[in-house]
């Protein structure tokens, strides 16, 4: 891992839930994650941590998230190196400011980093990340950790067009797969995707990700022990294997295992 993602890597996840403790002990037993809390007590915001490098969040759902029925749900940060002149240029682009660039967890030279909440064009709502003193995930692509990001949507188009010219995004499709989701690569490495199954109906636009596992059946199991849900049971894909699974409290992820993790 270097010393920082580069601009248009997505490089952060965190989970938005109604139960934190309840959240740790559910990813404890699934993923294997350890975790460092604030030590001064004041900031309810959850690390956690693979092999001793950070790998998620996890925190409290905020009052005017739950007043405005928005589910428990795990969100996605897009790094980027200037979180200001990234917000002025969201609309123009076709999207939409949810939250303007604001330092977190409080302002400040020595904040970890400086945060936009956005939508795109179709509705997905996602995060920026433009790093202080914390880059991000300090381990991706590894049991445990942060693999994949995908956006489902009705219009894969124009999310596309939207992530291009943000990002630099360029679309296109898996190698001797025609029909695959759309792939967006950065500098020639795949970054993200749209979602291969279609968006159901009353379903709105929205991200999700891909966590690693040893053994997507077994985790599969684990998480239904522990309260959650198999959404989509195991099954062989491409590079492996992966499932969707939700938590107690709902939210939903994909947990992937691969046949050669990529570095």
């Amino acid at each position: 891992m270097s010393d920082r993602h580069p601009a248009g890597m997505p490089s952060w996840v965190d989970l938005a839930t109604t139960d934190v403790e309840g959240a740790l002990d559910f990813y404890s037993a699934v993923m294997d994650w350890e975790y460092e809390r604030d030590p001064t007590g004041e900031i309810n915001y959850v690390m956690a941590v693979v092999d001793g490098r950070p790998a998620a969040g996890i925190f409290d759902m905020p009052p005017e998230l739950l007043s405005e029925g928005v589910p428990p749900c795990w969100n996605v940060y897009v790094t980027v190196e200037d979180a200001d002149e990234f917000a002025s240029r969201v609309v123009v682009a076709g999207g939409a400011v949810m939250r303007p660039a604001v330092d977190m967890p409080e302002p400040g030279p020595n904040a970890a980093g400086r945060m936009v909440i956005a939508a795109d064009p179709t509705g997905a709502v996602f995060c920026t990340w433009a790093p202080i003193t914390a880059i991000g995930a300090g381990i991706v692509n590894a049991p445990g950790a942060f693999t994949w990001a995908e956006v489902a949507t009705h219009d894969n188009d124009t999310a596309a067009q939207f992530y291009g010219q943000l990002f630099g995004w360029e679309a296109g499709t898996m190698e001797d797969m025609p029909d695959s989701p759309t792939v967006f690569t950065l500098g020639g490495k795949p970054v993200a995707s749209t979602s291969a199954m279609p968006l159901p109906e009353g379903v709105p636009p929205h991200w999700r990700v891909s966590f690693g596992a040893a053994d997507v059946d077994a985790a599969c199991a684990t998480a239904e022990a522990e309260g959650g849900s198999v959404i989509v049971p195991p099954f062989d894909w491409g590079p492996g294997r992966m499932a969707t699974v939700a938590d107690p409290a709902g939210a939903m992820f994909d947990l992937v295992t691969l046949t050669d993790w990529p570095e």
